[in-house]
Parts: C-alpha cells; structure tokens; sequence
C-alpha cells in the first residue's frame, strides 16, 4: 500500500513541476440596449468554447478568460457583438434591436452554449423570476413556465411547497416522483425550498431528459432542478440594491354560494318534512317561521367565513451588496419575508436569511468561491385534518344562526368566573376560534445551505475541481395544548391539565466531489471531457417528548410538566459513492455528441446489488449552419436525439435491504418480532429515456419554437410487495412492476411586435402526456396506500380513481341510480353481488398541462400576464359531497344547491331525493358521484411596471429604478365546484411527503389565496 501511495505521490509531483499556466484574467462589465437600460440575463460566451455566464439584474457580469479569446454578447431581441480581450479588464456592451442568440444554461456539473446543447433543458434567469408571480417556496414558480413540468399547488398554506413532476409520475412509491433539487451543488428535500429566498436565486435550470439527468445516476429519474445563487462582479465598485414588496391576501373567491341561516332553518325544516330524523333538533324545526325565538336567531346571525378568515398581509424585504475587485467578487443579501396567511388568530410564516457569496483568486492558478446562505423560518401549523379541529371545514359547518361565545336571551355574552366571554362550541363541539388560541403549534426551520469551490488551472486544457457542500437543516416543532384550552378541556386529563410535544429534528446532506476536466477548443472543434469522484453522506436525528400536566399556559417547557408520556431519538445515515465520466464535443457548432456514463453505489440496496451503472449519449444537428442550407427565413433549425438511463433510491427506507426487528411486551415480559424480511438483491428502480427533439427560430429570431417527443420506461419499481399474514410482516420492500410515460413537449415564443420603443411577445407551452402501468407483482392488482380509492393495474392509467359509476337520478322515484359491473342500471340495494368498482380511464394526473404569457413592453412600461392550465384529470369532491349531503349532514351548514333535490316524478337534472340518503350512503361513497374534471385556467400573474431610463436617473445616485403593481390568481375559468387546483386533500389525513397520487380529492385543505402588492427595486 505504501508503495502504491508513493508511487502516486511521485507522479502527482511530477505532474505540478511541469505545470504550465495559461494568461487569463477576469473581465467585468455591464449590459445594456440602446437607451442604456441594463439588459438581464444577457449571455455572454467565450467564442469557440462553452463556457459563459449571464449579467445580472443590473446589467453587470464577470467572466475569466484569455487574452486573445473573444467575447460573444447577446440577448433576446437584439443583434450579437464581440469584443476581443486584450489589455482592458473592463468591457461594457451595448446591444442594438435585432437578431437573438441562444442561451447560457446550467447543465450536469458544468455550463454549456444553448447551440450545441442536445438535451430538453430549460432555463430560468433572475431578471425572468422577477416577473414572476411572488410565492415562500420556489417549486411554485416553476408553474407554467417549461413544458413537460406539472406543477400543482400542495395548498395556499404560506411556505408550503408544490408537486413537481417532470415528464409525468415516474414512481409509484411516495415521494419518489420528485425532482432533484440542486442548491449550489447542494442537495436539498422538496419539503424544506421554502427556507430559500428567491431574491438570492441567478438561475434555475431544468434538467428534462436522460442526456443530462444521468449526470446524476441515481437521484435523476424524476428530473434535476438546478438553482444557482447570485455572484458579484469583477473589478466593480459595489453595488446595493433594494428591493421591496408589500400587499394584501385573501382567499380565492368560492364559486358556490353557502346558505343564511333563514335558508338553512328553512332547509332543516324540509328535510325533517321528509323524515329526515336529524333535523328534528335544529332551529329549523323547533322554532316557527316569523316566531320571536327564530327572529332572536337572525338578529345575531355570523358569517363564519368574515369571522374566522381576514386579509393577510404579504410583505418582502431585500438588501444586497454585490461587487469586487481586480481579484475577487462578492455578494451579501439579507432578506425577510412574511405571509400572515388568511386565518385570523395566528401570525403565519416568516422568513429572514442571510447570504455571502465570495469567488476569489488565490493564485493564478488556483480560484476559491465560497457560498454560505442561511435562512430562519416560523411557521403557525393549523390543524390540516378532517375534522372539527380544522379551521377552514369549521368555517363550513357552522351554522349562521351559531354564534361565536354564549349569549343569554338578551344577546348579551355570557362570562366565565374570570370575565371573559365563553366560545360556544357549536353542534361540533369545537369552537375553532378558541382553539386557535389555546393550541399554539409552530414549526421553526433553521437551514444553513455551504458550499466551497477551488479550481485549480494547470494549463489551458487542464484543471481539477473540488467542491464541498453541506444542507444543514435544524427544525423543531412545537404544538401545545394549554392547560384548561379548548382540546383540553374536551380530551384532557383534569388531574393533569396542559399537554406539549416538543419534535427536534437535524437533518445534514454533505457532499464532497472530485472533477478533473480537460478542454480543447480550436476554429473547428470543441472537446470537454470531465471525470468524477463523489460521495454524499445524509444523516437524520430526531429527538421527541410529549408530556401531561402544565401549572400554567405561560409555562410551556418540558422541565414544567408532572409526567412524561413519550419519549423517543431516532437516528440513521444513507450514504452514496460515484464514479463518472462525461464528454461533449461539437464541429463548428454544426454537430454536436454528448456522452456520460456514472457509477452509484448506495448503502440502502442489497449487499450484493449495491452498485447501478447510469449512462446517457446524444447527438445534434445544426442543419441551418450548413453551406447547403439557403432559407433565409430560418436562423437556426437543430435536431437532437438522445437515450440514457438514470436511476431512483427515493421513497425505499434507509435499511431496507437489511432484516430487522422490532420489540413489543407480552404479559411477564418482553418480546422481539419481524420487522422487516432481509431482501439481498433489493436495488435500483431504474428509468431509461428515449427523447427526440427540433429546436427552430426564424423570422430574424423573432419566432422561437421547441418540441420534444419522449418515452420514459421505468423497470424494477421499487414497491412494497404485500406478504401473507404468516410472514409475519405485512410487505418487503422489493423490485417488481414496469410504468411508462410518453408524450409530447411544445413551446412557442414570437415577437409579435419589436422595434427600439415597443416590443410584444407571446409565449406558451403545452405537454401532451400518455402513462400506463406496464407490469405489477404477480400482475395483481394493488389498493393504492395513502389514498382513498386509487388502484393499480396493469394496462391502466398511473394513480386511476376505481369507483362504482354514479348513474343520476331516477326521474320516476327521485331514487340515485348506479352502474354495476356489467353495465346496467341498478338502484343501491339492487347490484349484483361482488366487486362494482371499475376503471374508467379517470387519473388524478393531467392529460395536458402548461402555461402562457403576453408581455408588452413601451419606453420603460412593462406589462406582463401569465396563465396556467391543466386539463384531463378528475378530482373526488368530498368538500362538495359534505355540502350536497342529502341530509345526511343536516346539521351542518349546506350550500344553497342542495334545496335542488328531486321532488316530483318527471324532475332531471336534480339532485337525489334524501328519502334514500342513508339507506344508499355506502354505495354513494363509493361511487364517482362527486368525481370531477379538475380543467382549468387560471391567471396565475400580472404585473405592471415602470422602469426609469438611465437618462432620467443620471443626475442622482441612482444606477436603475423599478416600481410595479402586481396581481397574483385574480382570475380562474373552471367548471369544477370550489377551487380546481389541488394538491393535498388534507395534510394530517395524507402528508405531502407521504402523497402517492396528489390531486386525488378535496377534503379542506388550506386553499389557495390572491394577492395585490405593489413593489419597488432600485440600485445604487
């Protein structure tokens, strides 16, 4: 071994001696059009090589390169410029209105020239995510924006995060479908990108197809999302920029109409003439029409909505400070961000975090960037449950004629021994504004996100990368019921009042990753060949106590408690090593080969299986680059092909390979049992992609459009293969069952109008998906888990409702009718024997998913509307089943379209008569009576804005001067009853980590808000 060591000593010291080093430099400088606004986002690339950046929100950029080497800028809409590098170190452009070039994009562990890119890439710039809709989590933004990305909303809770599946559902294992998400070379959990602030993000790039996603092997099934953070520029006298936002929130506008309390006494009182034997209690009955007791109820009617909701207040806050010298750049920010949320009594979600990014040259060799970004989030946690707790079902049940404290027969609030007015705890029991009082639950996030690069230059072909990053995240989440508090009072201990649960969570992502990369670049040819050595450690500590008996509500710590009723630690690691090499060349930028191949070794498979291999090659034609080429229209017409598999370990537990046990007790003492059955050969799910792709801009670029058609197929899934009851265990975790996903990808931007004062733009994209389940254990069909009525089944849609089909009502009896399983018509009582349920091709995910804009700009004025859409899913409404109950729900307060119920022979287009609600209850909820098409179109964004030309601002201290208005979800066009976007039908029900198919049903969750804000964003 020492031998070994030595022999490599030599020969690495060898190496240094003859290192030769190449004349570079750092060259600075600002972007701008013809007026002198700073253009972002500008590309600037080394001429001949891939290597390039993108100017910031002021126009400014940094970049390395050699004397000699010349610079290539451009920008949508306006005609390229070079710049030779020579003595100056720095170079200001100025762009004119003409032809655009494509892009700068952030790739697999490197940055790469748009024109001999072969992948489905998309990319996001900062000067594009200022336009955006404003939202806590990032995943949000990316709604709309590239196709073949679905996004949906989990809820409208503030700093909640969204599904994001990239080409379809590529998993049937929860959470398992997500993208990757990338922070600086830093992995990071879908769950926690709220801790992110978006004013600190350059870039985001979306990483589609198997050409660039095998770059990361293992963790790139489902998609890679890059984010780069902001850097300062060179030989730059500091900038400070501040930007500010401010607005009001509220929930979207229901479209149904819930009823006053006279409607729902009037309600009551048909239905108990009826004989619905609930409504025999409720006002409606037991007091008469124009009676001074019913009159007392009017008087003092609440609308629980205005009561329990309010207008929240969206606020953001943001200095930064970017710059540098000959040698070095640097950016610091601090940011807050506060959403009060739409639930009066709780203070919502705050963010503040703070960020230094410094890149410097240590020697003229080596280079050094360090990036460290922390982040401290609150959140109040209401309860996202289906039941009384739940503010926003409370706001639903309660009738208008139930009033928020005791009132004796004056209308006067009854007082408790102490004097304050006493909640009324409705027919729920559950006084949902005292709860909100008296149990406090917060969530606190601290997130420190580190990376630190060096690069060391031995020629200008060679260099070595190192990179360290660490995702520390420390959460704690505390949820008490105060002593004497409405929970406790109704579940509590009396001899022990008070119960408190403190949950400390750490969870720490360390990467270390070794890159050796050679580059050649002559007049013709272009090579970039780079090596990878990785490793990747991720370690979770939990620590949880709950405890009884509080003396106090202001005594909330542990140490204050009489008993402790549980305490619990957790601890496990999941480690990664890889091995990889990638290649891309290209010949005049006319054609182009990508190639990648990468080893992963993961501590969670088989003993024997550890290790996947991963590999992707694509090729690309730029047929408008040829001499044979002559239409003068087309500016650039490539065609791309590529074929690569990546794998998947997402959703499988960290020792799952492995057999355990657990302990239980049995009467005089303690016992061991199964846990979970060793399975040696349990490895990759593994998912290979064909994509095919034409990217074409004419009309001087003023006509840009992309398609891509892709086959996803995604073998060895790893499920949760259900055992016999013998075994001793439910499932082990294994490799069985085949999914596919294939579709087609269509994005289309033009210039409908461009000249030095006026541009219009429109844009959109749309996905066309297909998916189907190819093969499942034994081929036998699965019940979803984590769902209510989901099945698998081979040659079926992916995450498809399987319910009895709801055939209307009888118009001769007023009596529902149903479909059974050989498709005739039959009432509930009446079907035949056995299983009724049956697909009907319904999937909880959209055929067709994308998003559209309009953006005008006029001398400075900027008006931009963005659009999303989805068609062809179906959502199970219970919300609407809750509310159209047939009397079933008498006692809670029902939507004005449940008096539309049958009432004589020859009525359609009614509801069921309530004669037959309960005897038909079970097969109605088991039926797709309440299945509907989740289709929508929703303006997700508009924004006005002005920003003052550089003439106006030259005479101050100013450097650029933005204001605007914005409007966030202010219209939806949607047939669907209440709000078409939904993620998570409750939290506590089906937790966002734990959703298998999200968007399967309602059931009052928090819904999703609109904003107005206005803004401001200057610089100095």
């Amino acid at each position: 071994m020492r031998t070994k060591f030595s022999g490599i000593l030599t020969l690495l010291l060898a190496l240094v001696v003859q290192l030769t080093f190449a004349q570079q430099k750092t060259i600075t400088g600002t972007v701008t059009d013809e007026t002198g606004l700073p253009l972002p986002g500008a590309n600037v690339i080394i001429k001949g090589t891939s290597t390039g950046t993108q100017s910031d929100f002021d126009g400014n950029y940094s970049i390395s390169a050699n004397v000699g080497q010349t610079l290539t800028f451009s920008y949508v809409g306006f005609d390229t410029k070079e710049v030779k590098v020579g003595a100056q170190n720095k170079i200001d452009v100025n762009l004119q209105p003409g032809e655009s070039l494509s892009e700068v994009v952030v790739t697999g562990y490197s940055t790469r020239n748009q024109t001999v890119q072969n992948s489905a890439v998309v990319s996001i710039s900062a000067a594009e995510l200022s336009q955006m809709a404003p939202t806590t989590s990032i995943d949000n933004m990316l709604q709309g924006k590239a196709a073949g990305v679905q996004v949906t909303a989990a809820n409208g809770k503030p700093g909640q995060g969204a599904f994001v599946r990239i080409r379809g559902t590529g998993s049937l294992v929860a959470g398992a479908s997500s993208p990757l998400y990338i922070v600086d070379n830093a992995p990071i959990r879908e769950q926690d990108l709220a801790n992110i602030p978006n004013e600190d993000i350059e870039n985001i790039t979306i990483l589609k197809d198997a050409a660039m996603t095998a770059r990361y092997g293992s963790r790139g099934s489902n998609g890679v999302v890059i984010i780069t953070t902001k850097s300062g520029n060179r030989n730059k006298d500091a900038v400070v920029r501040f930007s500010s936002r401010y607005g009001v929130t509220s929930r979207i506008d229901p479209n149904y109409t819930m009823m006053t309390a006279a409607e729902k006494m009037q309600y009551e009182a048909e239905m108990y003439a009826l004989g619905v034997t609930g409504a025999a209690s409720l006002p409606g009955v037991t007091t008469a029409p124009g009676s001074a007791e019913r009159q007392f109820l009017l008087d003092n009617e609440v609308d629980w909505a205005d009561l329990i909701l309010k207008d929240g207040i969206v606020q953001n806050n943001s200095v930064s400070i970017s710059g540098g010298a000959e040698k070095m750049d640097y950016y610091f920010s601090v940011t807050n961000d506060k959403n009060t949320g739409i639930i009066d009594n709780i203070s919502g979600f705050e963010r503040t975090g703070a960020r230094l990014n410094v890149n410097f040259d240590a020697k003229e060799w080596l280079t050094v960037g360090v990036n460290v970004g922390y982040s401290r989030s609150m959140s109040d946690e209401p309860r996202d449950r289906n039941n009384t707790q739940n503010p926003f079902r409370g706001l639903l049940d309660y009738n208008g004629y139930e009033t928020e404290f005791v009132i004796d027969d004056t209308g006067a609030l009854v007082l408790d021994e102490n004097g304050n007015p006493i909640y009324n705890p409705t027919h729920t029991t559950f006084p949902i504004r005292g709860a909100l009082l008296s149990e406090p639950s917060e969530d606190m996030d601290n997130t420190t996100l580190g990376s630190v690069d060096a690069v060391v230059t031995f020629n200008e072909h060679w260099s070595y990368n190192l990179n360290v990053a660490v995702n520390w995240l420390a959460r704690r989440r505390e949820s008490y019921s105060k002593p004497g508090g409405i929970l406790d009072a109704l579940i509590g201990d009396p001899t022990k009042p008070g119960n408190k649960f403190d949950d400390q969570q750490h969870r720490v992502d360390f990467t270390v990753s070794n890159r050796v990369n050679y580059n050649l670049s002559t007049d013709d040819h272009n090579l970039n060949v780079l090596g990878l050595y990785e490793f990747n450690m991720n370690e979770f500590n939990r620590q949880f106590v709950r405890s009884i008996g509080f003396p106090s509500a202001l005594l909330t710590t542990q140490s204050n408690a009489a008993e402790v009723t549980v305490g619990i630690t957790n601890r496990n690691r999941l480690t990664l090593v890889s091995y990889g090499a990638f290649a891309d060349y290209d010949f005049k930028e006319r054609y182009s080969i990508q190639a990648s191949v990468r080893r992963d070794g993961s501590s969670n498979f088989g003993e024997d299986v550890k290790f996947g291999t991963f590999y992707s090659g694509s090729v690309g034609w730029n047929v408008a680059k040829e001499e044979f080429f002559q239409v003068g229209f087309i500016n650039d017409l490539s065609l791309r092909g590529s074929y690569g598999s990546v794998g998947n370990r997402n959703g499988l537990s960290r020792y799952a390979w492995q057999g355990t046990v657990g302990f239980g007790a049995y009467p005089g003492g303690s016992s061991t049992e199964p846990d979970n059955v060793e399975n040696r050969t349990l490895s990759w799910e593994t998912t290979t992609t064909t994509n095919v792709g034409l990217e074409l801009n004419m009309f001087n670029n003023r006509v840009r459009t992309v398609t891509d058609y892709f086959i996803r197929n995604t073998t060895d899934l790893l499920f949760n293969i259900p055992k016999a009851d013998e075994s001793g265990v439910g499932t082990i975790a294994g490799n069985l069952g085949d999914i596919r996903n294939k579709g087609l990808e269509f994005s289309l931007q033009a210039d409908v109008l461009r000249n030095s004062d006026l541009t219009w733009t429109l844009g959109g994209n749309i996905i066309f998906l297909d998916h189907e389940i190819v093969s499942l254990p034994e081929g036998e069909d699965i019940d979803a888990g984590d769902t209510f009525n989901i099945r698998w089944s081979e040659g079926q849609k992916i995450n498809e409702h399987f319910l009895i089909r709801y055939a209307g009502v009888d118009p001769a009896t007023g009596r529902s009718q149903f479909y059974g399983a050989d498709g005739n018509v039959y009432f509930a009582n009446e079907l035949p024997a056995g299983e009724n349920r049956v697909f009907q091709g319904k999937s909880t995910i959209a055929d067709k998913e994308g998003g559209f804009f309009s953006n005008i700009t006029y001398k400075g004025w900027g008006l931009r509307t963005d659009f999303v859409f989805k068609y062809g899913n179906w959502i199970n409404n219970f919300v609407r089943s809750d509310r159209e109950s047939d009397g079933l729900a008498i006692a809670d307060n029902q939507a004005t379209n449940a008096f539309n119920y049958w009432q004589q022979p020859g009525d359609t287009g009614v509801l069921p008569s309530p004669i037959y609600a309960a005897e038909d209850s079970n097969i109605t909820g088991s039926s797709d009576r309440w299945l509907e098409k989740g289709d929508y179109i929703r303006m997700r964004n508009v924004t006005l804005s002005y920003s003052f030309p550089s003439a106006t601002l030259d005479k101050t201290p100013i450097n650029s001067l933005r204001i605007y208005v914005q409007g966030q979800n202010l219209l939806t066009f949607s047939k669907f009853w209440g709000d078409p976007e939904v993620g998570i039908s409750s939290g506590e029900t089906i937790a966002f980590g734990d959703a298998v198919a999200p968007g399967e049903a309602t059931l009052y969750s928090y819904p999703n808000t609109k904003s107005f804000q206005i803004g401001l964003d200057v610089s100095f």
